[in-house]
Formats: structure tokens, sequence, C-alpha cells
């Protein structure tokens, strides 16, 4: 994309930034969930040799961080590389923030005491609950992640937290996000005023206000492509079981059930719930969750003046479309979220995933 670098970033301290150049650097953000991604390089390449000489594509040392117009797009640790000799070729794969937390424990005792450790949150929002949280799995010799986060809020929620669970941070928000009045979360990778690399947690209805991007499907001229719309079934479910603490005879158990052509059944664990009531709640949350899924697609060019810049493009962002005499696509106007949004370096175009 015009205006596009791709940087190389200290995972120690997330500075020392250094522009790389690779062949090939897709991306995408979306909330709630992690993305993986490769970047190419050309070892003949001179700033290239240079660059791994300088150690700057090392696995686990060192993110890659995608910026258009001065915005970050996108941030990854990288995790692998695999360089193929024949066609002096390097693969680096690399996994955006939520990777980490899906390897960092929530408990404060990391040691054989872990079994005794407990947390209860109460009069919180599910959002700060999710916060607190996080900062249990960046706080620590060696875990720090700079993440600017929302204000407190206050509210009736209350959880605990059991280290004999041995849940990781991923775990703890991915139970609350399921819920049916939990919160989205998404962690957006940003430039600090000092330079160095940092993401802001958002958290909620994750739509940012008096922002809706306006498109029209159904106009002879656009600055649109490649437009899908599908839709699936694979997740849905007429009877939904939660399992929460305990075994055996003594598992806690809710379920939830509803009508439709034919009977779908699915089982989801969440294993700190020890409340019949709380677990009640997550059970109709995992069933609503489980529904027939429309999605429509499409990419627009990065410097349309529908969005202004890549700064105003936020997953959880709206948008209002179009679409008539269409022999699939409903007719008439419909807003939708967008769930995920993803680009090349190599390309002048984004792709909106909407829901």
């Amino acid at each position: 994309m015009k205006g596009t670098r791709v940087w190389s970033v200290s995972a120690t301290n997330f500075a020392d930034k250094a522009l790389i150049s690779p062949t090939d650097c897709p991306w995408s953000r979306a909330p709630n969930a992690g993305a993986s991604h490769t970047a190419g390089f050309n070892v003949n390449d001179v700033a290239t040799k240079a660059h791994m000489k300088a150690g700057l594509l090392e696995p686990m040392e060192r993110f890659i961080v995608v910026e258009d117009g001065g915005v970050v797009t996108y941030a990854g640790l990288i995790w692998d590389d695999n360089y193929t000799k024949d066609n002096q070729s390097l693969t680096i794969t690399h996994d955006d923030i939520w990777s980490i937390f899906d390897l960092r424990l929530i408990s404060e005792d990391r040691t054989s005491s872990i079994p005794s450790w407990k947390k209860t949150y109460s009069g919180l929002s599910y959002d700060t609950i999710a916060k607190r949280l996080i900062q249990l799995a960046t706080t620590g010799v060696g875990r720090n992640i700079p993440i600017r986060y929302e204000d407190d809020y206050t509210g009736g929620e209350t959880r605990t937290y059991n280290g004999y669970n041995l849940d990781t941070a991923l775990d703890a928000i991915t139970e609350i996000m399921d819920l049916d009045d939990g919160p989205d979360i998404d962690f957006r990778p940003e430039w600090a005023p000092d330079g160095s690399l940092r993401w802001t947690m958002r958290t909620g209805d994750l739509s940012p206000e008096a922002q809706t991007i306006e498109v029209n499907l159904a106009a002879p001229k656009t600055d649109l492509k490649g437009v899908s719309y599908k839709r699936s079934g694979r997740t849905k479910a007429t009877h939904q079981i939660a399992i929460g603490e305990g075994s055996g005879i003594d598992m806690l158990v809710a379920t939830a059930s509803r009508t439709g052509p034919i009977a779908l059944e699915a089982i989801d664990q969440f294993k700190n719930i020890k409340d019949a009531t709380q677990l009640q709640k997550n059970a109709n949350s995992a069933l609503a969750a489980r529904k027939l899924i429309s999605q429509i697609d499409f990419s627009i060019r990065a410097d349309s003046a529908r969005f202004g810049n890549m700064w105003d493009l936020k997953p959880g962002t709206l948008v209002r479309w179009y679409s008539i005499d269409d022999p699939r696509i409903p007719d008439g106007w419909h807003t939708s979220e967008i769930i995920k949004y993803s680009g090349n370096v190599t390309s002048d175009w984004i792709k909106l995933e909407l829901q």
C-alpha cells in the first residue's frame, strides 16, 4: 500500500525500531480473537542481509509492525522462521498480542503452591473484570506489556478465579466475552508519544460514536471489489449444555434449548463457574451465539475517502450498505459491524468482513 512501512520492534523494551523490507506481508485485525500471518524476505537483498545480521528478524525477540500513513494497523510477535536455501527466501510467522495471552497465567502464584491461589472480583462490570485479568497477566518480572486501559466501571458482576484451574488470560477473558451480555474486546496497536509500541484495550460496544461507513453495492461505479455474501449454520445449535465447576455426579450443569428443523447439540465448559444462576446465563449466551451466521465481505481502496484514514478504521466500526435487484444479496439498506479487516503491504486494497 502507498505510505505503508514495516518495522521490527524489540520485544524486550517495545522500542528499538528499525525499518525492514519484506517482499510480502499480509495482516489483519479483529476483536475477540487473535491473528497469525507470515512475512516473506529475499535473503539476497542487501538490506535484508543487514537486518538478519542485526537480529531484527529473530523469533521471540522482535515484533513485526505494519504502519500506514503513520498509523499502526497491525503488530505481531515473531514466533517462527523458515529459510529455504534453493530460492534464498526467508518466511517468518508472527502472531498478534492474543498469542501471548494464551501463554500467560492469571495466577500471581506460579509456584507449586498455585492450587491455593484465589482471587475474587465483585461489584464491577465485565469490562473491568476483563481489564483486571489482563493486568494480572502483564504484571511481574519479564511480563510487562505496555497497555493503555479504560477507566474502571462499577457493576453487579462477580467472578472468582482459583489457581488450581490454571487459567490463562485468554481462557479467562474468553469466558467473559462469550456471555450474552459480555463485552467485545480489542487490543489496538499504536505508537506511544515516545515512539515505542503499545496497545489500547477497548471493551464493550466497540462501534465508534458517530462513525458509520456508507457504501452502495448497487452503484454502477464504485471503489469496491470482491463482494461476497455467505451464510453458515456450522455453529448452530438447538440444545446447549454448559458445564461448570466440579466433576462426576457433582458436576454443575445448565442447559438451554430452542426449536429447530433438526436437533443439534453443543457442549461448552465454564470451569470457573460454580453458581447455578450464573452458569444458566452462560448456557443461554452460548445458545444465542450458536445461530445461522450471515456475512458480507468486500474490498475497498485503502485511500478511500469513505473512512478518512486508517486511524478511523477499527473493529466494531459500523457499515451501512445498500443492495438492490441482486439474485442473492438482500435488497435495501442494512447496517453491519466490521468483525475483521485485513490487507497486505503489496496491495492498495483493504478487505472488510461484516456481520
